[in-house]
């Protein structure tokens, strides 16, 4: 899914908002703005009520727009219309707009299958060899294993990786760990964390 979060100050308050909305394949995005454009002309894309009114097309289309680095109206779309008569820029009105394509929803990850690789990525390690020691999960990759593999994606190998996973896994599974995380996602999600 897509997430936009705005951070607003009104008052002295400051609360934060935040929007989910479903990604849409490039194909059915596109169809379905031809559905929209079809219904209610060309003019629906500068309307205001055209991100309240088709929010999953709008945050969709905004973030294609920003991926491909092209140029558009569509962000003014949601920033507040100034209410009184004089030119004040909108942006002041608004403090922060975040989008982020969110590709792993967590709330799938259960206790028993153990976080991701990249999540353990980015676990910060203890420096100390005796807490280490001490804090070390054996139901979890270790550490280095996850850096073995970054190492081997860097250099354009993947074969490396999977079996050193496979491996991993067959230990943890000896000790009872059984880890359904499937190899390609996981590789996957620690390839976007660690070089992007």
């Amino acid at each position: 899914p897509l997430q936009d979060g705005k951070e607003q100050t009104a008052n002295g308050t400051s609360h934060k908002t935040s929007l989910t909305v479903p990604y849409l394949n490039p194909l059915v995005l596109r169809k379905e703005l031809e559905n929209i454009l079809t219904q209610e002309g060309d003019i629906a894309l500068i309307k205001p009520e055209f991100v309240d009114e088709h929010p999953i097309i709008y945050w969709n289309l905004l973030w294609l727009m920003e991926r491909i680095d092209s140029k558009t109206h569509l962000p003014e779309l949601c920033l507040p219309v100034p209410s009184d008569k004089e030119h004040i820029d909108p942006l002041s009105k608004v403090k922060t707009v975040h989008i982020q394509c969110l590709w792993d929803n967590l709330s799938l990850h259960t206790e028993a299958s153990g976080p991701p690789m990249y999540l353990l990525y980015r676990e910060t390690q203890p420096t100390s060899p005796l807490i280490k020691a001490l804090l070390t999960d054996h139901a979890q990759l270790n550490k280095n294993v996850i850096q073995q593999i970054i190492s081997a994606i860097r250099c354009n190998d993947f074969a490396t990786p999977l079996k050193r996973l496979a491996n991993e896994r067959h230990k943890l599974k000896s000790n009872g760990v059984e880890r359904s995380h499937s190899f390609y996602r996981d590789i996957l999600f620690l390839a976007l964390t660690a070089i992007g």
